[in-house]
């Protein structure tokens, strides 16, 4: 009788960890170390620490659920008082929902003030757009500041959108981002969103509708006035060979510089920049905050091509980036993390590189979206995705959290396979020392060793 117990006891944990696919690795040769497949974390003994300001009273079991038609861009855990903002797209208009640290709505607004964002252009395109919200950051006086984002990237749709929030979630004031390049339209799509030491708003992201022309470049960074909205400068990064520069987070560091990652482009080997078909480097601009001025760029090949998308500042001063690699035109897109100094060079000497692969036909893409360091910040946890290449193929798309120490060594990777499409475009620290993955519609509760603890609906 007791062997039986025990029988069906192993049965039952293995049909619990049967949907997480662990990919730990024991030789990773893209590594600056050899990977160290033992955890010094411990579930039970976990030390519960609070990234916020204010005092907690959340409780050990945090629930939060999907709303019906929206989707989450990004999640962002606020300073002030643990709670949580989350910013995205509802019936075509930007969504925002503000969750108390134990999940509890406090705010769930669509705002349809932005005008209709239909385009008789044809050609394919839609005849109605979309204008989501893209980016999102508490304010000091608690309210928010959000970035949108226009879709499909084209002009004939309209402007984007900079709006600052109460902390109620009432628009105070709104901006169109309306430029021109001559005659033509010139788009800007807001990847991230802070406010600095100086009380302004800062904006990052790329450009459509020109090609860079005597402006330079498609990647930009706007800084914006905190009580209207104005447009204190807004510079053009990059160069005007191909279309997509791009600039995707930004931070201050401890000089209260602007830092910046993206992906500077550039013509792949053999061929000519094509809209959508480029190679590019990492990029790494440091930005005077009062005029705009670059202080310095640096650019980091890696073989074929590479782009940062994540950024991450370490207490030393040095930054985490987040992006992708690919080796070669036959190798599959694979993700990667830098690690990078305050003067913009490497620390690692290669980047860490994921579990990207080639097999028999398929090619199995991975990309990092998100960056956050363990409780004890002695570990690196890299969140996105992995899918086949293929768009002819069902591309089965999964969330995937890669970890790894400062010195860039592999800890573990997970892969979250269910059924449907998922990508974590954030991962989020919550107060039971637990971290969220978000995105779209889906909400992925981990540990700090990667198990999935709850798929939250």
């Amino acid at each position: 009788m007791k062997l039986l117990i025990l029988v069906i006891t192993i049965l039952l944990i293995l049909t619990n960890c049967s949907k997480i696919e662990n990919l730990t690795q024991t030789d990773n040769s893209s590594s600056s170390k050899k990977g160290d497949n033992s955890s010094s974390d411990n579930i039970s003994n976990d030390i519960i620490t609070l990234e916020c300001d204010g005092s907690s009273t959340s409780s050990s079991s945090f629930q939060i659920s999907s709303e019906k038609g929206a989707s989450v861009w990004r999640m962002f855990k606020n300073k002030d008082d643990c709670s949580y903002a989350l910013v995205g797209g509802k019936d075509k208009r930007p969504w925002v929902r503000i969750v108390d640290e134990n999940g509890n709505i406090q705010i769930s607004k669509t705002y349809d003030e932005f005008g209709d964002y239909k385009s008789s252009f044809g050609n394919g395109l839609p005849a109605e757009g979309q204008l989501d919200g893209s980016a999102i950051y508490q304010t000091e006086d608690g309210g928010y500041i959000v970035g949108t984002h226009v879709y499909p990237r084209h002009p004939s749709y309209g402007y984007s959108h900079v709006f600052k929030t109460d902390s109620q979630g009432s628009i105070q004031w709104k901006r169109e981002l309306k430029y021109k390049s001559g005659k033509t339209k010139v788009i800007h799509f807001i990847q991230d969103i802070i406010q600095i030491n100086d009380g302004d708003f800062v904006a990052v992201g790329y450009t459509s509708g020109d090609s860079g022309n005597s402006i330079k470049g498609q990647g930009f960074m706007t800084k914006i006035n905190k009580d209207d909205g104005s447009e204190k400068w807004m510079k053009r990064f990059g160069s005007n060979v191909c279309v997509f520069d791009t600039l995707d987070s930004v931070l201050e560091d401890s000089d209260k510089n602007l830092v910046a990652v993206g992906k500077y482009e550039k013509p792949c080997p053999g061929y000519e920049c094509h809209h959508g078909y480029a190679c590019g480097d990492v990029w790494f601009l440091m930005i005077n905050p009062d005029d705009g001025e670059t202080v310095f760029e640096k650019r980091h090949a890696y073989k074929r091509s590479a782009s940062g998308h994540s950024l991450l500042k370490l207490n030393d001063g040095s930054f985490i980036v987040g992006g992708r690699i690919k080796e070669s035109k036959h190798t599959p897109v694979n993700s990667a993390v830098w690690r990078i100094s305050q003067n913009g060079d490497l620390v690692w000497s290669e980047p860490w590189t994921g579990s990207a692969r080639k097999e028999k036909n398929d090619w199995h893409n991975e990309h990092v979206n998100a960056l956050t360091l363990n409780s004890q910040g002695d570990a690196i946890l890299a969140a996105g995705w992995t899918g086949l290449a293929d768009v002819r193929k069902a591309q089965n798309f999964d969330m995937m959290v890669w970890s790894m120490d400062l010195n860039g060594n592999q800890k573990w990777i997970k892969r979250y396979v269910e059924p449907g499409k998922q990508s974590a475009s954030s991962i989020t620290p919550l107060s039971n020392n637990h971290f969220l993955l978000s995105g779209g519609s889906w909400f992925f509760e981990i540990d700090s060793d990667g198990n999935l603890k709850k798929i939250h609906q």
